[in-house]
C-alpha cells in the first residue's frame, strides 16, 4: 500500500508540473538537453562516490572487481566511458536499491538485509562458475597448445617464432598469454623469464612440462617433437578421464549442492515471506540461533568437502 501511494504522489507530481508549464510537450532538442545535463550530473557524483573507502573495500573482492570490469568493457563497446570505480558505485547503489524495495515489500529490515547477503551470493557464485568454466576451457586447449609447438619447431621455427605461431593460430584463453610472450621477447626480454612468467600468467595443466621442455631445449638444442606430442596424448587422457569422473559423479554432487543449499534458501524464503520469523530473526535469541546453524552448516560443508576430496 505504502509504495503504490509513492507511485501515486509521483504521478500526481509530475502531471502538476507539467500543468504549470502549459501543458505542452517539450522539444526533443531541450529533452536531449536536460538528459545530457542529468546524465552529467550523475556522472560528477559517482565519480566523487567512486573515491570513498568503501568503495575501494569493495573493489578487493575479486568477485566483484571481475563485475565491475565486465560491466566497464559493455559499456565501453556501447559508447560509454565507464570507469571501474564508477561501475563499482553504480552496482553498490543498485545491490542498496534492491535491498530498500525488498524491504519496504516485506516491511522488515532483516529481509532488507537477506536481499543484499542473497546478491553477494549470487555474484561469488558467478564468478567462481566462470573461473571454472576457464580453467576447463585451458585444459582442454592445452594438447592443441603441445601439437601447435610441435609443429611449429619441427618445421625450423625458432623459441620466439614458435610461440609467436601459437599465439597467432591457437583460440580461446590460452592464445593472449602466448601472444604477451611473444611481445616480451620482441622487446629484449630473456627466454627463461619469460616462460617464467607465461609459466605464471597461464594456470593450466602441462604448462609447467611445456615451459621446462622449452628451456632444456633453448640450451641443448634436443628435438622436442616427441615429447610434445606425447604430452599432448596424455593431457587428452586426463581431460577424458576428469571428464568421465564429473560425468560419474554428477548425481552426487548435485545432492550436496541442493541438500547445503537447502537452508539459506529457506532463511530467505522466511524472511521475505513470514512477519513472525522476521520478528524472531532480529531478536537476539533468532541472531544467535542463526549464527549457530550457519555454523553448523558450515562445518557440516567442510566435512563433506574433506569426505570427497578423500573419495575422489
Amino acid at each position: 500500500m505504502a509504495i503504490v501511494l509513492c507511485l501515486a504522489c509521483g504521478v500526481a507530481a509530475w502531471l502538476f508540473c507539467w500543468l504549470l508549464v502549459g501543458g505542452r510537450v517539450v522539444r526533443r532538442a531541450t529533452t536531449g538537453a536536460r538528459l545530457h545535463a542529468l546524465e552529467h550530473l550523475v556522472r560528477r557524483a559517482l565519480a566523487r562516490m567512486s573515491n570513498a573507502r568503501a568503495v575501494r573495500i569493495a573493489l578487493g573482492w575479486d568477485a566483484f572487481a571481475t563485475l565491475c570490469a565486465e560491466v566497464r568493457d559493455r559499456a565501453l563497446r556501447r559508447g560509454h566511458a565507464l570507469p571501474q570505480g564508477e561501475a563499482a558505485v553504480a552496482l553498490l547503489l543498485a545491490a542498496a536499491a534492491i535491498g530498500a524495495l525488498v524491504g519496504l515489500w516485506s516491511r522488515s529490515l532483516a529481509a532488507a538485509a537477506v536481499a543484499i547477503c542473497v546478491c553477494v551470493v549470487v555474484v561469488e557464485l558467478r564468478h567462481r562458475s566462470a573461473q571454472e568454466g576457464l580453467a576447463r576451457a585451458r585444459a582442454e586447449a592445452m594438447p592443441s597448445v603441445m601439437r601447435t609447438m610441435a609443429t611449429a619447431l619441427e618445421s625450423g621455427h625458432t623459441l620466439v617464432q614458435a610461440i609467436d605461431y601459437v599465439g597467432l593460430h591457437e583460440r580461446g584463453p590460452v592464445a593472449e598469454p602466448f601472444v604477451r610472450a611473444s611481445l616480451r621477447l620482441r622487446c629484449g626480454m630473456s627466454v627463461e623469464s619469460t616462460l617464467d612468467v607465461l609459466a605464471h600468467e597461464l594456470d593450466a595443466p602441462g604448462i609447467n612440462l611445456l615451459v621446462t621442455a622449452l628451456c632444456i631445449s633453448q640450451r641443448t638444442g634436443s628435438p622436442l617433437r616427441n615429447l610434445l606430442r606425447s604430452a599432448a596424448v596424455l593431457l587428452e587422457q586426463q581431460e577424458g578421464f576428469g571428464r568421465m569422473l564429473r560425468v560419474r559423479t554428477a548425481q552426487v554432487r548435485l545432492s550436496v549442492r541442493v541438500v547445503c543449499s537447502l537452508p539459506p534458501l529457506m532463511v530467505c524464503l522466511l524472511a521475505l515471506i513470514s512477519p513472525d520469523f522476521q520478528k524472531g530473526l532480529v531478536s537476539p535469541t533468532g541472531i544467535a540461533c542463526l549464527l549457530v546453524s550457519a555454523a553448523m552448516d558450515g562445518v557440516a560443508l567442510l566435512a563433506i568437502r574433506r569426505i570427497m576430496k578423500g573419495v575422489l
